[in-house]
């Protein structure tokens, strides 16, 4: 099974404000964004799957998204935008939010107690956010849709349209690597990132495309 990891693009909001569960809306810059991040993936999947593909005949592709609007949006247009070349499903899961950053959300970084935040900054994996998550718990949430949902099956294609906080998770249990080190890799807004799932290991093609 192949799997894009789809990072969602720049949301509406100020620089240096923490979010996670917040419903944000996307940014004006979104139709750029979008329509750059939809030719890289046609770009991509044309050249893997539609090189000997009867014309009739569509890839079927599911993509799973997160419920927020900064996920469902994009995952819906990337629907639209693609939708010549593949047949898709939509569903959304509740296991892909972002981290719950609980009575920090919203708050700029530096309005935050400062105590309190290095506490949370200096054990992030196990410490929990006030009334919110903590990384490990994201994670829990994140793997129990991954076995749920993906499978060493050939020639099967999903999009997973989510957040950074979801990726890095990902990664770290594609990769085997500690929850500590989940901040290693840069995930860019409107990025992509490729694994391939085998019944023995879990492939990194490419990060942060």
């Amino acid at each position: 099974m192949e799997i894009y990891l789809i990072r969602h693009t720049t949301p509406k909001i100020e620089k240096g404000v923490c979010y996670g569960f917040s419903d944000l809306e996307v940014a004006d810059s979104y139709g750029e964004e979008l329509n750059i991040l939809s030719e890289k993936l046609i770009h991509r999947l044309q050249k893997q799957y539609l090189k000997n593909k009867e014309p009739s005949k569509k890839e079927e592709i599911v993509i799973y998204t997160s419920p927020l609007q900064r996920c469902s949006v994009l995952a819906k247009d990337l629907k639209n935008n693609i939708q010549n070349y593949f047949d898709f499903k939509v569903k959304k899961d509740d296991s892909l939010k972002e981290m719950n950053f609980g009575d920090w959300e919203l708050k700029k970084w530096d309005e935050i107690n400062e105590n309190q935040l290095k506490i949370w900054t200096n054990n992030f994996v196990i410490e929990f956010v006030p009334n919110g998550e903590s990384f490990e718990v994201l994670n829990e949430r994140v793997i129990d849709f991954w076995q749920k949902n993906v499978k060493p099956q050939r020639d099967k294609i999903a999009f997973i349209v989510c957040h950074a906080g979801v990726i890095r998770s990902i990664l770290c249990h594609a990769l085997q690597i500690p929850l500590q080190n989940a901040f290693s890799v840069s995930i860019d807004y409107g990025s992509i990132s490729k694994l391939k799932v085998f019944e023995t290991h879990i492939q990194i093609d490419f990060l942060n495309g």
